[in-house]
């Protein structure tokens, strides 16, 4: 992948999975920690692990570094365990949030450093796979924003993902057409912020290509809400969701970017002055900007 992407792609995520420090069960109960890391080889969702299943879980789990909450003294093998099935068997909580995970039901933890270096191995694997399947073949050549749309696509459902519309029209880098069927369900919560995003940035790749844009060019948009909210995260300026809402959190966060920059502090996402500042400081990172 470009480097652009690799770059983005924690502020990309952040907002959608969260920071998780500890294990708990995604909606469809596998167990999973960090940023959507999954660690959990259970066939089926909302079920029991065979042994074997759990087996190969305990071992995607024992990859991290765990710590003994209080004590932080590096977790045993054994507490490993221990943790995992106590999350597992708590399938009745799956469908209510990673919150009913925290101690005192778990003892274990990861730091943030291990949380972004297993984030990074997991995207890296996850690429590997990929690229050795029929129609992504050409991806290292691919526009940035194509490459991101279809990683954070893996990201939500692995990648060995069938999308037989959506692998024909990447194969051919029909960027409209693969806008067009990226979407995948369930289609709530931060699953429909991750379509939405999907789809803005193999829209970008489109745009980003008809312009002229160099390949490894991560380009980001600053005309509306959803973008400037991209902007000021990849600004580092959170907590921040991109859902496309101009709410309490974002006029805030806006005022943040506007009084650390000396501008007037009213709120605007498209107040000139602010959009030019925000993109002349994103350029400043290398991002190619439009819409400013």
């Amino acid at each position: 992948m470009h480097q652009s992407v690799r770059d983005y792609w924690i502020s990309f995520n952040d907002p959608l999975e969260g920071r998780v420090h500890f294990m708990y069960l995604d909606v469809k109960g596998y167990v999973s920690t960090g940023i959507g890391n999954k660690i959990d080889e259970t066939a089926r969702d909302n079920s029991a692990p065979t042994g074997q299943e759990r087996a190969l879980s305990l071992a995607a789990a024992g990859l991290l570094r765990w710590l003994v909450n209080d004590a932080e003294t590096e977790a045993t093998p054994e507490e490993v365990a221990a943790e995992w099935d106590t999350v597992k068997s708590r399938l009745d909580l799956a469908p209510f949030g990673h919150g009913n995970f925290r101690p005192p039901l778990t003892r274990l933890h990861v730091e943030d450093d291990e949380i972004d270096r297993h984030v990074f191995a997991k995207l890296d694997e996850m690429e590997t796979v990929l690229t050795r399947r029929e129609g992504f073949g050409e991806f290292a050549s691919w526009p940035a924003n194509a490459q991101l749309a279809t990683l954070s696509m893996c990201w939500g459902m692995g990648p060995k993902f069938r999308f037989p519309k959506f692998q024909g029209h990447v194969a051919v880098r029909d960027w409209a057409g693969a806008a067009d069927e990226c979407h995948f369900t369930p289609d709530v919560g931060t699953i429909r912020i991750r379509n939405k995003l999907d789809r803005a940035h193999f829209l970008l790749a489109l745009d980003a290509e008809s312009r002229g844009v160099a390949a490894d060019q991560l380009v980001l948009e600053v005309s509306d809400v959803f973008g400037v909210q991209g902007a000021l995260l990849a600004l580092g300026i959170k907590p921040l969701t991109q859902d496309g809402v101009d709410g309490p959190l974002t006029q805030g966060k806006v005022k943040e970017f506007q009084a650390a920059n000396g501008l007037a502090e009213n709120g605007a996402f498209d107040d000139p002055d602010t959009v030019s500042a925000l993109a002349s400081q994103l350029s400043g990172l290398g991002f190619t900007v439009f819409g400013s």
